[in-house]
């Protein structure tokens, strides 16, 4: 009885197997973590391109319309594909000189940007300089919520200073 006792103490042959099953949750959590927190710093930075993105447009513009806004704001929903689109927004802004010329706030009922004239001031270098302000607001849903919360709202903002005339003016 002694000596198969020395045996059973002395054999090794199945330590590894005992430390792979006190390892294997902890690692599989560390890697479902970091692919949870991966795909939020993805969803962070299309929200932020989705923002440059409506920027640029507007940008290019001489004069928008509501039809316009729309268009815009369905192109940069595009870009966060393969995240729901659905819950993009975007507030848009043109400010002129420190003065706001017009704002839209229609790209999915979006809140508008706060203090826009004191973000552009910084942005405008001086006076006869226009710029166009894009807030978007995305709201992450986490796939695993054990790892991260639930949802995690990303605000993001662009910035373009428009290209073929001195400011954009809304027609809509």
């Amino acid at each position: 009885m002694m000596r198969s006792l020395h045996r059973f103490f002395r054999d090794r042959s199945a330590v590894a197997v005992i430390e792979f099953a006190i390892i294997l949750p902890v690692m599989v959590a560390l890697s479902l973590g970091t692919f949870e927190a991966s795909r939020a710093v993805q969803a962070k930075m299309k929200a932020s391109n989705a923002a440059q993105v409506i920027a640029d447009m507007i940008a290019a513009q001489n004069n928008v319309t509501a039809a316009g806004l729309t268009n815009y704001c369905n192109g940069a929903k595009l870009t966060m594909v393969p995240y729901d689109k659905t819950v993009l927004k975007a507030a848009i802004a043109s400010v002129t000189n420190g003065t706001l010329d017009w704002h839209n706030e229609s790209c999915g009922t979006a809140t508008a940007i706060a203090s826009p004239t004191t973000v552009a001031t910084t942005l405008s270098g001086g006076t006869g300089n226009s710029v166009i302000i894009v807030q978007t607001t995305y709201v992450y849903s986490a796939t695993l919520v054990y790892f991260l919360p639930a949802s995690i709202t990303m605000v993001q903002t662009g910035f373009s200073r428009p290209r073929n005339t001195t400011t954009v003016t809304n027609n809509g």
